[in-house]
């Protein structure tokens, strides 16, 4: 299921990274710190998600991991 998410978000970036001005900064953040916030992610899914947020210009390391607050990533 996490694979799942992760995939859709990796389409949703890919798209809005090319339309700057689509881009929500702030709510993709917190949807990859969330999946980032999950126990038993596998190194690969770890990388997969500071990879999105490298593309949304934040690293890992700056933003924190936080599971507050989060929503599926199906309701987008």
């Amino acid at each position: 299921m996490v694979k799942t998410e992760i995939g859709q978000l990796e389409k949703a970036l890919n798209v809005l990274v090319s339309r700057p001005r689509l881009i929500r900064r702030d709510y993709w953040t917190s949807q990859i710190e969330c999946l980032l916030g999950r126990s038993g992610l596998s190194a690969q899914d770890r990388q997969r998600l500071s990879t999105l947020l490298d593309l949304l210009g934040r690293t890992a390391a700056e933003c924190g991991v936080s599971a507050q607050n989060c929503q599926p990533v199906g309701s987008l």
